[in-house]
C-alpha cells in the first residue's frame, strides 16, 4: 500500500510540474526568452545541474541555439548526428548515458573548453504535434549523483512536448511578425520610390520620431506601433496626382489644398487594413500627424489631446525633416531658423513636451538621420564629438544665448558644414 502510495505521490508532483511548466511557457512569445525560460524550468523540475535546448534547421540539417546555461556563446550550429543532440535529433530515439565519458558520440571538446565535467546526461527530441521533430533537449548531471531513471525519462518527454508547442507558438509568431514588418517597410517605401524628390522621407520621420519616443521613456511595444504609424504617415500620397505631387515649384492655393488632401487618403486607406487589436489605432495615429495642438491643422481640425499622441509626436519629426530635406528647387533651412520653428510653435502647432525631448536628442543622432542618404558618409570622429552635444545646447550657442567652451565653436562649425555641404551632382536619393 506504501508502495502504491509512493508511486501516487510521484505521478502528481510530476503532473504538477508540467503544469508549472506549461503555465510558465506561455507567458512569452519571444524566442530568445523562451528558451532561456525552458531551460530554467527544465533544470529544476529534473533536478539536474543544467541544460541545453537546441532547434532544428530542416533546410541545412543543423541544430542550432542562441543560448546554453553554462556556456557562452552568440549562436552554436552543428551538423545532425553530430554529439548526443546531434543523435537524437536525427534518430528521434531519447538517450539516457550513465556516463557520457563511454559513449562515443559524446563530444568531450566543450568540456575541455569550458572545465566542466559532463556525467549523466539525458536527452530527449521535441516533436510537434504533428509529430515532427523540431529540436532537442538535453539535462546534463543529475543533483544526486546518480543516472537519470526511466521516470525523468518520462518527465523529460513530457517537458520536451509541453516546450515544443511553446516554441512552434512563438516561431509562428515571429514568422508572422516578420511579414508584418516586411508589409509595412516595403509600402513606405513603395510610396517614397515614387516621390523622388522626397524619397526617404519616411524613413527619417520614422528614425525621428522613434527617437523622441524613446527619449519620453517609451516601452518596446509603444515604440514598434509608433515606428509603423511613422512609416505609413504618407502612404495616402497614393491618391494624390503626379502633376501635382511632382511639381518644381511653389504650389498654388488649389494645388496646396490637393496635396493636403494626402492625410485623408492615409486614413482611409490605412483604415481598410486589418490591424490586429494592439495596432488597431494606427490608421488614426499615422492620418493625424498634420493636426495642430490649437485645431488649426487637417484633415480633421483636431486639437489637444484630442490628437493620438503617436500623431503629435510625428508632426515634430514630419516638420523638421521637411525643413531640413534637400529639395532640387531649394535647399534646407538655416538650421537656427528651423530650430527657431520648433521652439516658437510649442502650444500651438507641437505639444511642448514633445519638442522638448526632441531638443534633448544628441546632435550625433540628429546628423545620423538627417545624413543617412547621402553617399558622403560622416567621419566617425565627427559622430564621436557630436554625442557631446544636444540640440537645446546647440540652439543656445546658434542663438548667442551662451558663450562657447573650449572646443564648442569649432563643433558647431563642423554640424554646419555636414549640413551645408552639397549633394554630388547627379546624384538621386534612394531608400
Amino acid at each position: 500500500m506504501s508502495d502504491d502510495l509512493s508511486l501516487l505521490q510521484r505521478e502528481v508532483e510530476r503532473y504538477k510540474a508540467v503544469y508549472e511548466v506549461n503555465r510558465a511557457l506561455g507567458g512569452t512569445l519571444d524566442l530568445d526568452r523562451l528558451l532561456a525560460l525552458i531551460m530554467d524550468r527544465t533544470t529544476e523540475v529534473m533536478n539536474a545541474d543544467r541544460s541545453s535546448l537546441f532547434l532544428i534547421d530542416w533546410d541545412s540539417e543543423e541544430l542550432w541555439s542562441k543560448v546554453a546555461q553554462g556556456v557562452r556563446y552568440r549562436e552554436l550550429r552543428f551538423p545532425m548526428g553530430l554529439g548526443l543532440a546531434g543523435s537524437v535529433a536525427a534518430s528521434g530515439e531519447i538517450l539516457n548515458i550513465p556516463d557520457a565519458y563511454e559513449d562515443e558520440r559524446f563530444n568531450q571538446a566543450i568540456d575541455r573548453q569550458t572545465g566542466y565535467r559532463t556525467r549523466s546526461v539525458l536527452c530527449c527530441p521535441m516533436n510537434n504535434k504533428q509529430g515532427d521533430r523540431i529540436g532537442v533537449i538535453q539535462v546534463l548531471n543529475k543533483l544526486s549523483g546518480e543516472p537519470f531513471t526511466q521516470e525523468d525519462e518520462e518527465l523529460l518527454c513530457a517537458l520536451a512536448g509541453s516546450a515544443a508547442v511553446a516554441v512552434e507558438n512563438a516561431q509562428l509568431y515571429e514568422e508572422q511578425k516578420l511579414s508584418f514588418v516586411s508589409f509595412v517597410e516595403t509600402l513606405s517605401t513603395a510610396m517614397d520610390a515614387r516621390d523622388p524628390i522626397t524619397a526617404g522621407h519616411s524613413r527619417r520621420v520614422t528614425a525621428y520620431s522613434v527617437a523622441i519616443g524613446e527619449e519620453l521613456g517609451y516601452g518596446e511595444k509603444d515604440l514598434e506601433i509608433l515606428r509603423v504609424a511613422a512609416l505609413l504617415h504618407d502612404v495616402g500620397k497614393i491618391g494624390v496626382p503626379e502633376i501635382v505631387l511632382f511639381k518644381d515649384g511653389r504650389l498654388t492655393d488649389e494645388e496646396y489644398q490637393v496635396i493636403q488632401s494626402h492625410a485623408s487618403h492615409t486614413l482611409n486607406i490605412l483604415g481598410k487594413i486589418h490591424f490586429d487589436r494592439e495596432k488597431r489605432e494606427i490608421p488614426m495615429m499615422a492620418g493625424t500627424h498634420h493636426e495642430r495642438l490649437d485645431g488649426k491643422g487637417y484633415p480633421l481640425e483636431l486639437s489637444g489631446e484630442d490628437i493620438p499622441e503617436a500623431g503629435r509626436v510625428m508632426a515634430v519629426g514630419d516638420v523638421f525633416d521637411a525643413i531640413t530635406s534637400r529639395r532640387h528647387y531649394r535647399d534646407r533651412m538655416e538650421f537656427r531658423k528651423v530650430l527657431n520653428v520648433l521652439t516658437e510653435e510649442r502650444g500651438t502647432h507641437f505639444q511642448p513636451e514633445f519638442v522638448d525631448a526632441f531638443m534633448r536628442l544628441k546632435l550625433r543622432r540628429i546628423v545620423e538621420i538627417m545624413e543617412s542618404g547621402n553617399p558622403e558618409p560622416v567621419a566617425p570622429e565627427d559622430l564621436e564629438r557630436f554625442e557631446s552635444m544636444t540640440l537645446a545646447e546647440l540652439k543656445a550657442l546658434l542663438d548667442g544665448a551662451e558663450a562657447p567652451v573650449e572646443g564648442q565653436a569649432e563643433l558647431v562649425e563642423r554640424f554646419q558644414y555636414y549640413y551645408r555641404r552639397s549633394l554630388p551632382e547627379g546624384y538621386v536619393p534612394m531608400d
